[in-house]
């Protein structure tokens, strides 16, 4: 199969593939296994017909009730493929801490500061443990390839993509590497959103600012937090009721042994 990291597609502009990381016992992520993707709400046949083409068979839809009933995923009816809804809460429509769901009405003015989303993935993870398991799961006992997104595929994604590679040993720096290239991949989209309150560096846009950004420092304050508390990814799994099995299984699926240049 051809490998890419970015996979080039028409409609959407932030799908990047797990595969090849450097990990555990000298092993590497697997291409074709796992995507990260933004929302494929209106996504064309031929980006459709890339997909199948590539092994991708499951879709996991992160977002919330009111998102989907809103904007149905484009992958939800395609014969072949199966989808599944997996919001972070169940009980509520939108989770307020997560602000990758929409544009806030009245957005946070430049003169109050610039902030990371570091304490946001923090609340999530400590407080949608059965929604962490739930993905990790779905995404360990998968058999073929498979994506998974949420709006514009940086927040909700970006957590469950740490738990993924994490639970694999791929370095905090690359797991915080793998997070920050969203803000470059998103930049056509926030080109076509007209963010016009956002500050401006050099004439355009500051896409590093507040929820549009994904600066390592972000990802770094989640690493940090479960390496704390949990003694790693493996530890806040289990803590979240991930079984030994289900690890197992996902880094079975997951890695493989590197190849040597000779």
């Amino acid at each position: 199969m051809t490998k890419y990291k970015r996979i080039p597609m028409e409609t959407l502009v932030n799908v990047r593939d797990l595969g090849g990381f450097a990990a555990m016992d000298g092993k590497i992520t697997k291409y074709g296994i796992l995507l990260r993707t933004d929302c494929p709400i209106g996504i064309s046949d031929k980006d459709i017909r890339f997909l199948k083409d590539y092994g991708i068979t499951l879709s996991i839809d992160l977002r919330s009730i009111d998102e989907v009933q809103s904007a149905p995923s484009g992958m939800k009816d395609i014969a072949g493929h199966t989808y599944i809804h997996c919001p972070v809460s169940e009980g509520q429509s939108v989770l307020q801490s997560n602000p990758d769901t929409r544009i806030p009405k009245t957005p946070p003015s430049p003169a109050e500061g610039n902030f990371d989303m570091g304490d946001s993935y923090i609340e999530m993870a400590e407080t949608a443990k059965p929604w962490a398991k739930r993905v990790f799961e779905h995404c360990a006992d998968w058999e073929g390839g498979m994506m998974y997104h949420c709006f514009i595929g940086k927040d909700r994604v970006g957590v469950i993509t740490a738990l993924l590679l994490g639970a694999c040993g791929v370095s905090d720096t690359d797991i915080m590497m793998d997070y920050s290239a969203s803000t470059s991949c998103l930049r056509p989209k926030y080109n076509s959103m007209q963010l016009d309150f956002l500050p401006q560096k050099r004439g355009r846009p500051d896409y590093s600012w507040g929820f549009f950004g994904s600066v390592p420092e972000s990802m770094e304050a989640l690493l940090c937090h479960l390496n704390e508390k949990y003694g790693g990814v493996t530890g806040y799994l289990k803590n979240c009721g991930v079984s030994d099995e289900s690890i197992t299984k996902l880094r079975a699926k997951l890695l493989e042994d590197a190849e040597r240049i000779t």
